[in-house]
């Protein structure tokens, strides 16, 4: 009882002192400084479960996640001992410098990197990691809590530094196996996107929907398919094209996907003409496909879903863009879905939809050679079924509350048995090995708790909580 009254009094000091120097915490929520040392933690544990088969990739990762780690620990100190003062808190401060040291001594000296190599990638951590989440919260007044901020930034951090591992390996030896090809592609690709926000966040003239769509088409054809075709060494259309065509099974999956994309295409636009604005009710049927999408290609072709998952993660961000500039004709259509789908935690961005998808596939983003199956149905049994099943046996038959919370005790029953029935269905079909059971029972009833009683994002939180708890 104790830690925890010292864990609430240390997030109401730092709510303070970020509403004393300007930053826009997202309401009624809670710091969820718990949450921000997630993504630090799972890198870490990565490389620790996969140390006898690592790769480079995996390697930098791992070491990476150690430093997020200090350098979570860096910011809340700052946050905690800041001096009140107008935009102290944007502040360069010299604690940030601890991660980066930190980081830096790990490739140097673990990693092997050279000396100047070690420093640049240790000072980036070091400030993105820190520094870098107040300017996100900066910039995006209201949309974050610091723990929801970390995850983002810290995930962005781990892109970019597998990126500057990945790229220049593949430039001097292309990859060959259908994992690494993909890997480029995809980063390429999102790298592709976050150009064009950049850009358009600094020439106006680029919001016009004539030189957008030039710019966006221009790009892609001009820079990104050249330069994978140099990384690969092949043509980057022709070879997913060949990839998914070369199995029947492949054809299959792409049509059904496809199926699923059209109904909820059309659920959304009968939602859009009715007027009525969606319940948190009806944004689970978005959860409910996403079972309907994951549950084959996590079992039939996980390297398929690893690329789907992220075409449509550099899709979803181009749309948000599109919405935010309100470049016509999808920027309307897109705000009028805004306007009837928004979460009550969304503020500004539409990052409801945008965490669900990592939350889902954040297990088969990470760089583990070895992951079970089961370790990558983490964000599918959480945020898939178990929050979508407390969320409907909540609604129709919650009629007992947690004390002091608005969630019920048999919404937090219906999450502990969807997970355990759909656990034991896979055992059944032999997709799994019966070990699984009696290790994930304690996760499932943990993770089942947790969702009734925080006030962070699920589609965040979960996942990661159970990605740690399964690869421990």
């Amino acid at each position: 009882m104790l830690l925890f009254n010292t864990y609430e009094n240390i997030e109401k000091k730092i709510l303070q002192n970020l509403k004393i120097n300007g930053i826009v915490h997202r309401s009624k929520a809670s710091c969820g400084l718990w949450l921000g040392s997630l993504i630090g933690l799972s890198a870490a544990l990565t490389l620790l479960n996969d140390s006898n088969s690592y790769s480079e990739i995996c390697l930098v990762i791992g070491l990476t996640g150690f430093g997020l780690l200090v350098s979570s620990l860096s910011l809340y100190i700052r946050l905690y001992r800041l001096c009140i003062g107008k935009s102290a808190i944007k502040d360069f401060h010299v604690i940030y410098f601890l991660p980066a040291i930190v980081t830096s001594m790990l490739y140097l000296f673990m990693a092997n990197k050279g000396l100047l190599t070690s420093v640049i990638w240790g000072l980036s951590v070091g400030s993105l990691g820190t520094w870098g989440i107040l300017q996100l919260m900066s910039y995006c007044p209201g949309c974050f809590t610091i723990g929801e901020a970390m995850v983002v930034a810290h995930g962005f951090i781990l892109f970019l530094l597998s990126v500057a591992t990945n790229i220049p390996l593949r430039y001097h030896l292309p990859p060959i196996h259908n994992d690494d090809i993909v890997t480029v592609i995809l980063q390429i690709g999102i790298l592709y996107v976050l150009s064009i926000c950049i850009l358009c966040k600094n020439l106006l003239i680029l919001r016009f929907p004539r030189y957008f769509y030039a710019m966006v088409l221009g790009i892609f054809f001009l820079l990104v398919v050249p330069l994978l075709y140099v990384l690969i060494d092949q043509n980057p259309l022709s070879w997913i094209l060949f990839y998914i065509l070369n199995k029947t099974h492949r054809i299959s999956l792409i049509i059904y996907w496809t199926i699923c994309l059209l109904c909820s295409v059309l659920m959304i636009i009968f939602q859009m003409l009715s007027g009525v604005p969606a319940t948190s009710s009806t944004r689970k049927y978005f959860h409910i496909v996403a079972v309907f999408v994951y549950v084959p290609g996590l079992l039939y072709d996980p390297t398929l879903l690893y690329l789907g998952s992220g075409v449509i993660a550099g899709i979803f961000i181009l749309l948000e863009l599109t919405r935010i500039l309100k470049v016509s004709p999808l920027g309307n259509m897109l705000q009028q879905g805004f306007n009837i789908f928004v979460d009550e935690k969304d503020h500004l961005l539409s990052l409801t939809p945008l965490y669900l998808l990592f939350g889902l596939s954040f297990p088969l983003w990470m760089p583990a050679n070895n992951a079970s199956l089961f370790v990558l149905l983490s964000g599918l049994l959480t945020v898939g079924i178990g929050d979508t099943a407390a969320s409907y046996f909540g609604s129709k038959w919650g009629k007992h509350k947690w004390p002091g919370l608005e969630k019920s005790v048999e919404g937090t029953l219906g999450c502990i048995t969807s997970q355990l029935a759909t656990i034991s269905l896979l055992i059944f079909m032999r997709y799994i090995d019966v070990q699984w059971l009696l290790r994930s029972i304690s996760s499932v009833v943990a993770i089942s708790f947790i969702e009734s009683k925080t006030d962070q994002i699920d589609n965040l939180a979960l996942p990661l909580l159970m990605y740690i708890f399964l690869i421990v």
